[in-house]
Order: structure tokens, then C-alpha cells, then sequence
């Protein structure tokens, strides 16, 4: 499948409940990789991490 960008396909997996955004701030240090190591082995969707503490900018693991 093609995606215009990164927005496009987040709002892809959005729309095919594929994606869960977690809004709670969660440190990128063990803590963020624990989570998504956990979710995404056991075939769950994708996430996007929108508050990494100390980071601006949201994270997407898939």
C-alpha cells in the first residue's frame, strides 16, 4: 500500500483500529520500549506515544 506521508499513514491505521495513541506522558528511556515490545508481540496495534517525557516530538512504534 502507498501513503502520501508519515500522516497519512498513521490516519490509515487509524481508521482500521490499528493504532492506539497514548496521551499520558511515558519516559523513552526502558519504559516506552517495554510497553510497545509488550504490545507489539503480542500482535497488537501500533503506537504513538504523543507526550515522551523530555521530547517534543510523539513517537510512533509499529
Amino acid at each position: 500500500m502507498h501513503y502520501r506521508d508519515l500522516r497519512d499513514f498513521i490516519a490509515q491505521l487509524e481508521s482500521r483500529g490499528e493504532l492506539r495513541r497514548i496521551s499520558a506522558p511515558v519516559s523513552p528511556h526502558l519504559e516506552m520500549t517495554a510497553l510497545a515490545d509488550r504490545v507489539l508481540r503480542s500482535g497488537g496495534p501500533a503506537l504513538l506515544f504523543e507526550n515522551p517525557t523530555g521530547h517534543r516530538m510523539p513517537v510512533l512504534a509499529n
